[in-house]
């Protein structure tokens, strides 16, 4: 319970954030540049939204001397329709009032005159009562927004007939006369237990949709545990609570209460809806990684693993766009805009994209698979991750090593867990004194023994004499072992040198060991001497 409300807490934090700057200052969606060069109305009027959001903010505070300002008439009664047409348009205006024009020219497809605009309509028991905007010019300043004198002309009616104690009367009349941030505290009493009531909701929603999916959950993942279904299991009451929000929201007692209500709903199923989708990719890639593990295709895990990061992704850019539509940026030119500036942003991102479309083209390429054993560079481990920006190597100390992919896909890379058999290459010398029969004894004997090991390829495998060494007679043995598991492969070269020392000693010889013979003599230049050198050096190698 802790948790959940820290969540909403959070939530509606961010939200009352964003939404205060799309709430808070009513105007147009005029360039800057173009702004400071025109006169502003100091009232928020250009515009049909400013119009009613600066109407209904004046009267919310009560200030109907300012509201009246938002009225097409000269009447002395100017106040008192300010204050009546407030109450119809609480009682239950149509239309959202971040749904009407932005634009200093007002909804153009609605079918009526450039110079007007509806706001919406007003349902009373003699009917509808459209609520239509003039754009009229003042003597001084800007084109304007007002409630046209048509509107008015039906108000007092209207607000006869719908006038009623509003629910203000079931608390007391300090709750009603004390305020807090413009509103009385009666109000502030039926928010905190409609946003109590939503929580509750969602909880008990969520819960019961939990005990419901189980079966299926655990029929389709094949596990006994709830692990897949509790991490969707927030995601779930976010996006409950924003419908709980939105129908208790539909109740406000205002126009400006259901509009941000309505909001505020709308950010958190936006939220909602794009931490399911990440949370639900998070399950279907963990399930397809342990079927691509079991069926040994880890070549696809890396293709996996950049397909599932782009979708979380693409899904956090949509749910990026859809808040800021909702907050009143236009998003076709803000993306018209990246185009303007992509060629900036590719020569800043430079290395990043290099990064970006290395990791790519090693992922397509199949060069490296997540789990294999390679040297990349310098270094020499397995890899752990192929990422979109650089590829992360355990080394053999158990450090971790991580390289850019954009180096990565330019260096030469060995990769030995790729390798379909292992190579056995040695060198190794008898002494001296070996005769030529025990030579081609041990030759044929070696060759035999390789020949005929199942784990070594019969092809390849062969002992040769190839040289005559500085002490000793070096041969060489050259085979493949039908493995890929170096510890498997370490196994068995020990076995079969083994066996070849077995070989040797039962011919009677043995591995040479390098022998130097050095002579020191402060006579050595003296010619007696140098004629006893080559003596000296053939008793040694006989005693060899």
């Amino acid at each position: 319970m802790y948790r959940s409300a820290s969540l909403i807490g959070i939530a509606l934090t961010l939200l009352t954030s964003a939404l205060y700057a799309q709430l808070a200052v009513p105007g147009t969606t005029t360039p800057p540049a173009a702004a400071k060069q025109e006169e502003k109305d100091p009232f928020g009027r250009e515009t049909p939204r400013g119009c009613v959001l600066g109407f209904l903010k004046a009267a919310e505070r009560g200030h109907y001397e300012q509201a009246a300002q938002y009225l097409e008439t000269t009447s002395s009664r100017a106040q008192e329709l300010a204050k009546q047409l407030q109450v119809i348009l609480n009682h239950g205006l149509s239309q959202n009032v971040d749904s009407m024009s932005r634009e200093p020219e007002g909804d153009l497809k609605d079918n009526l005159p450039f110079d007007r605009d509806r706001a919406g309509f007003v349902e009373t028991p003699d009917g509808k009562l459209e609520i239509l905007l003039d754009r009229v010019e003042p003597r001084t300043g800007p084109p304007i927004w007002v409630f046209s004198s048509d509107t008015l002309w039906g108000v007092p009616e209207a607000f006869r007939e719908i006038n009623a104690p509003g629910m203000e009367r079931f608390f007391p009349k300090s709750f009603r006369e004390t305020k807090l941030l413009t509103l009385p505290l009666w109000r502030w009493c039926l928010i905190v237990l409609s946003i109590a009531l939503a929580a509750f909701l969602a909880s008990l929603l969520t819960r019961t949709l939990v005990l419901l999916l189980r079966p299926a959950v655990r029929r389709m993942t094949g596990q006994t545990d709830d692990r897949y279904l509790l991490s969707l299991k927030w995601p779930m009451r976010l996006l409950l609570l924003a419908i709980a929000i939105r129908l208790l929201g539909s109740m406000g007692l205002s126009v400006l209460a259901r509009a941000f209500w309505t909001n505020v709903s709308h950010v958190l199923g936006v939220a909602g809806v794009c931490w399911l989708l990440i949370q639900f990719s998070n399950v279907v890639a963990d399930l397809r990684s342990r079927q691509l593990i079991r069926r040994q295709a880890t070549s696809q895990i890396a293709i996996l693993s950049l397909m599932h990061r782009l979708f979380k992704i693409l899904v956090l850019f949509a749910a990026v766009a859809l808040l800021l539509h909702t907050a009143g940026v236009n998003v076709s030119a803000m993306i018209a805009g990246l185009g303007i500036g992509g060629i900036a942003l590719a020569l800043a991102a430079q290395k990043t994209l290099e990064d970006l479309f290395g990791g790519i083209a090693i992922i397509t390429r199949k060069a490296v698979r997540v789990g294999d054993f390679c040297q990349v560079a310098d270094k020499v481990g397995t890899i752990e991750d192929v990422g979109l920006g650089s590829t992360r190597v355990r080394t053999l100390d158990r450090t971790i090593v991580t390289v850019p992919n954009g180096k990565v896909s330019q260096m030469n890379l060995e990769n030995y867990a790729m390798r379909d058999k292992i190579w056995l290459h040695h060198t190794f010398g008898l002494r001296y004194g070996t005769s030529p029969e025990q030579v081609r004894s041990v030759l044929a004997q070696v060759n035999q023994m390789l020949r005929s090991d199942s784990r070594v390829e019969t092809e390849s495998a062969r002992i040769r004499l190839i040289a005559f060494g500085p002490s000793s007679l070096s041969f060489e043995i050259f085979a493949y072992v039908k493995v890929t598991d170096y510890g498997k492969f370490v196994e068995i070269q020990e076995d079969l040198l083994l066996q070849i020392m077995d070989i040797v000693a039962a011919n009677g010889t043995s591995i040479a060991i390098p022998a130097q013979t050095t002579y020191l003599d402060r006579d050595a230049w003296n010619p007696a001497t140098l004629r006893q050198l080559p003596r000296a050096a053939s008793k040694a190698a006989a005693k060899d």
